[in-house]
């Protein structure tokens, strides 16, 4: 019994410690930086919003390849639109705008039109919401904690969403989902809003890696954001 006590002192040494929660959100994004592509779905709720479609990116972080089609259900309106993205192009169909006779896209150049920058503006705000290069950034790094883990569930909770100012009060929980090779396929968080109403957002994703590539539409559906008339 007294040889098997330094052994079992020196098992116990070298058995893992608990998870880094901090460490585990990096090396997730790490990977899902890695894969270059994938497909996604995410629901936003209460205030509903769906965005789904293929993204491809860049090594340097940027976005290569989009198709995203999104719903948005605001105070004042219903806003759906597609959004397409192939290098430095990119095309929309949204149902604000009024294209011309046989055009199903108008083409997005910032200085073609007074109304595109703002419409750019609220397409790139949307990407917070999907783009999987986002995951997690509105979470409190100091005070996130591993509260379950079992197999590819994992489970955290941090202390409050990043504000101008500081952070809103009240909880965060996220339930992440893992694969086989440690890519993120699902994510739903809770986290508390600035009207006292919670937030919970579903985002599934698929096809790392994998995802077929953004085509143009065809050139002869697309107007030229001075034929196109846009609404507020």
């Amino acid at each position: 019994m007294l040889r098997a006590l330094p052994l079992l002192l020196v098992l116990t040494a070298c058995s893992p410690s608990p998870a880094d929660p901090v460490a585990l959100l990096r090396e997730w994004r790490q990977t899902i930086q890695s894969q270059g592509s994938v497909r996604f779905d995410v629901t936003v709720e209460p205030r509903k919003r769906t965005f789904a479609g293929v993204l491809h990116v860049a090594s340097g972080g940027a976005t290569a390849q989009q198709d995203v089609t999104a719903h948005i259900e605001g105070e004042h309106r219903v806003v759906d639109y597609r959004s397409v993205r192939v290098g430095d192009e990119s095309y929309l169909q949204h149902s604000a705008l009024v294209l011309p006779p046989g055009r199903t896209f108008s083409g997005m150049g910032l200085n073609d039109a007074p109304w595109v920058g703002p419409y750019a503006s609220d397409l790139s705000l949307d990407e917070r919401y999907y783009h999987p290069g986002n995951l997690f950034a509105d979470v409190d790094r100091t005070t996130l904690r591993l509260t379950e883990h079992d197999g590819d569930r994992y489970v955290f909770t941090a202390g409050g969403v990043p504000r101008s100012g500081g952070y809103t009060i009240g909880e965060v929980r996220i339930v992440v989902q893992t694969d086989d090779e440690d890519r993120v396929v699902r994510i739903e968080q809770t986290t508390p809003s600035t009207d006292r109403r919670q937030q919970r957002l579903v985002a599934v994703y698929s096809q790392w890696g994998t995802a077929p590539d953004v085509l143009p539409p065809p050139r002869q559906t697309v107007a030229h954001p001075k034929e196109v008339r846009a609404g507020t």
